[in-house]
C-alpha cells in the first residue's frame, strides 16, 4: 500500500532529524512508529525475520501471566484423566 501524507515543511524537518537521529530513513521510522501503535495481531513471522524480536515478545508475553497460578497436578493431566474411556 501506498500512502502519501501532506506535511508543513516544519513538520517534515521534524521527522526527517528524528529518523536521522535513529539512523533511519523517515519511512523505516513510520513503519517502526506504526508497528508500536499497531502491531500485527501475530508474532509467528518474526520468528523468521526477527528471532531476537520475537524472543524478546515472546519472554514479555510469559513474563506477563501470574506466577502465582497453582500447576496442575500429576494426575490432572495424566492420560487417564484426559481420556478416561481409552483405559
Amino acid at each position: 500500500m501506498t500512502l502519501t501524507l501532506e506535511l508543513s515543511p516544519e513538520r517534515e524537518a521534524t521527522f526527517k532529524a528524528q529518523a536521522r537521529a535513529r539512523g533511519l530513513s523517515v519511512e523505516e521510522w513510520l513503519l517502526q512508529l506504526a508497528d508500536q501503535l499497531a502491531p500485527p495481531a501475530s508474532i509467528a513471522h518474526l520468528q523468521k525475520t526477527n528471532p531476537q524480536e520475537w524472543l524478546r515478545q515472546f519472554r514479555a508475553w510469559a513474563e506477563s501471566h501470574d506466577r502465582t497460578t497453582p500447576l496442575l497436578s500429576d494426575e490432572a493431566v495424566s492420560r487417564e484423566s484426559i481420556y478416561p474411556d481409552r483405559v
